[in-house]
């Protein structure tokens, strides 16, 4: 009778190792996941940031390829060419197209040619 006593014994003993054995490998495989899924939001926010910056180095290079009537060295629109004369206006404008023009064209791309009846 002690005998069996003693085997059941082991048998439960056996059991529970097996159960502990178990939870601690769920433990460590949902502890990887929490640190996979951490670094992939990590990397995210980083990529999103890094676009974000991309972004804008890329409005702000355009917006200094625009020429005087772009923008001006405090980041604002040129407000002097409001007040201009048509004539300086007109100027300026065939001047920022021509810009424009070596700028898409520096890019591969083409613009229509710009001459005095080419307005903006």
């Amino acid at each position: 009778m002690a005998e069996a006593y003693h085997s059941e014994a082991l048998r439960k003993q056996r059991i529970n190792d097996r159960k502990q054995g178990a939870r601690a490998r769920i433990a460590i495989i949902q502890e990887l996941q929490d640190a996979k899924k951490r670094n992939e939001e990590e990397r995210r926010k980083w990529e999103m940031a890094d676009k974000e910056h991309e972004r804008a180095r890329k409005r702000e290079e355009y917006l200094s390829s625009m020429g005087r009537t772009g923008r001006s060295i405090r980041g604002v629109i040129n407000a002097n060419y409001v007040n201009m004369l048509e004539e300086q206006k007109k100027r300026i404008s065939q001047k920022d197209l021509r810009h424009q023009e070596k700028i898409l064209r520096d890019s591969c791309l083409v613009m229509g040619r710009v001459n005095e009846q080419f307005l903006a």
